[in-house]
């Protein structure tokens, strides 16, 4: 072989690297819009408060169904993660992460809701905290996110 034809391989090497990563980025790209777009739906179907609505639920029972409908809604989230398949190894693990905090957020509502019908209110608030914990992760995570995803 000649030199020339030596020099050819390691340039094709490099080119297809380049483009790998071009798709790469793009996949990512495309997948940041794919999972932007799924979060702000469901959180769009959130259902609206209503203006005279008080802070606190009157009664243990509307406690533990107001409980009950947000981990729906929080299990929700998570199928609906779970639903786009994603595979971009800069945006999965972040995506996995919020699902995580989904199901935990929800599994924490459950248990409040649980506590009141039992009519443990220590535990329910306790559980409450944890969520409100949980809930507190969201905002460090979003930004994670959005950094990928510009």
């Amino acid at each position: 072989p000649s030199r020339g034809a030596g020099l050819k391989l390691p340039r094709f090497w490099v080119l297809l690297a380049l483009v790998g990563l071009g798709c790469a980025k793009f996949q990512t790209a495309r997948e940041c819009g794919t999972f932007v777009e799924a979060i702000k739906t469901w959180k769009a179907q959130a259902p609206k408060a209503a203006a005279s609505a008080a802070a606190a639920p009157a009664t243990p029972a509307a406690a533990s169904v107001e409980s009950l409908a947000l981990a729906a809604r929080y299990e929700d989230l998570a199928q609906r993660i779970d639903a786009l398949h994603l595979t971009s190894p800069e945006l999965l693990p972040r995506a996995q992460r919020y699902q995580k905090l989904s199901r935990e957020a929800a599994a924490a509502l459950k248990d409040v809701a649980d506590a009141v019908a039992k009519g443990d209110a220590e535990g329910a608030r306790k559980r409450r905290v944890q969520f409100d914990d949980i809930a507190k992760g969201e905002k460090p995570l979003v930004d994670d996110i959005n950094a990928i995803c510009r």
